[in-house]
């Protein structure tokens, strides 16, 4: 039963693709520390801003992120999405409002 479960589950679901070490990456610490928040709260930002750049026409692109609406449905303080977003700009993983590596990321496929 658990396993026909999976097949279902994966039936359903567009797609899933997660790189090691995400959670863990060294510039987490340092955005975070930039951004005056917790690590664990940049990790947050950066998994909906990958799920929002996958949904967009452009592909990889961040341009219309509501921060606002994040920080409300996450409970964070007022002004923490744009925060980690100015300091992730800063450090150069979103450029020109798109996902940097958004193609090594991702792969050829997407």
């Amino acid at each position: 039963m658990y396993e026909q479960g999976c097949f279902l589950r994966e039936a359903l679901m567009e797609w899933f693709r997660w790189y090691h070490g995400a959670c863990s990456d060294a510039k987490w610490p340092l955005i975070a520390r930039k951004a005056h928040t917790t690590v664990g709260v940049v990790v947050s930002v950066w998994v909906a801003l990958l799920e929002y750049a996958s949904q967009d026409d452009e592909r990889g692109s961040v341009e219309g992120f509501d921060c606002e609406t994040f920080d409300a449905l996450y409970g964070y303080s007022d002004g923490t999405c744009e925060a980690v977003l100015n300091a992730m700009v800063e450090k150069g993983l979103i450029c020109d409002g798109c996902i940097c590596a958004w193609d090594a990321l991702k792969g050829s496929d997407v």
